[in-house]
């Protein structure tokens, strides 16, 4: 698996406090994802496990991709406008904390309500672990970006020049079209008043002999 590909990096504003969520999506028989949370100088680590994505999927009556799609997209996108966001503190245990993400509804008698569409339980790093390696992280793929963003121009480039010739060929192949028309044309009425002559002739020599016969 590319680390980086299944790696996302997210900002949060909970609060008024902004977090900073690394994920690191897993999917395999345990895990859905890993996630470690930077608070501050404070980062918190988890994990998502498939128990858990399966118990909240089943409130939604989700099946497992449909709910799986949702929660990358809800982690991983820019626009989370449709569901809302809370990091809280274990208040008997300063070590541990829960990150929850919570879905936006229509409630016909309570107007704009929620639910919890998932909670991962974390807990506080002993190790601290310092931002310069999300900065480093997001560097390294903004250049990666910036590569592939360099051969898809060129190659654009490319495929621009190949349909300039094939336009300009596609040009030239009209115009001997044309010509090769023309002068065919020109040839089939030269043709044409050829046999209009001869026919001419071949009437007035008929006419000739008629004369001549019925003379006699």
């Amino acid at each position: 698996m590319d680390i980086k590909k299944s790696t996302s990096i997210t900002k949060f504003v909970v609060k008024d406090k902004t977090l900073f969520v690394k994920v690191l999506w897993k999917h395999n028989h345990h895990d859905l994802f890993h996630i470690k949370i930077f608070d501050g100088d404070v980062s918190w680590s988890g994990k998502f496990t498939n128990e858990l994505a399966k118990k909240y999927r089943e409130r939604f009556e989700e099946i497992e991709e449909q709910y799986i799609k949702q929660v990358k997209k809800t982690l991983k996108g820019r626009d989370h406008s449709g569901f809302t966001y809370d990091f809280t503190i274990n208040p008997d245990n300063n070590d541990s904390a829960t990150f929850t993400w919570k879905k936006k509804f229509e409630d016909s008698m309570h107007g704009l309500a929620t639910l919890v569409h998932g909670s991962v339980p974390v807990h506080r790093d002993t190790t601290k672990e310092s931002k310069d390696l999300l900065l480093d992280f997001l560097i390294e793929e903004n250049q990666e970006l910036r590569s592939v963003i360099h051969d898809l121009n060129e190659n654009n480039e490319a495929i621009s020049n190949d349909l300039k010739k094939c336009k300009a060929e596609l040009e030239k192949f009209v115009d001997i079209k044309s010509s090769l028309e023309t002068s065919l044309y020109g040839k089939f009425v030269q043709l044409l008043n050829a046999k209009k002559r001869r026919i001419q002739v071949m009437e007035g020599s008929l006419q000739k002999i008629s004369k001549v016969s019925a003379s006699e």
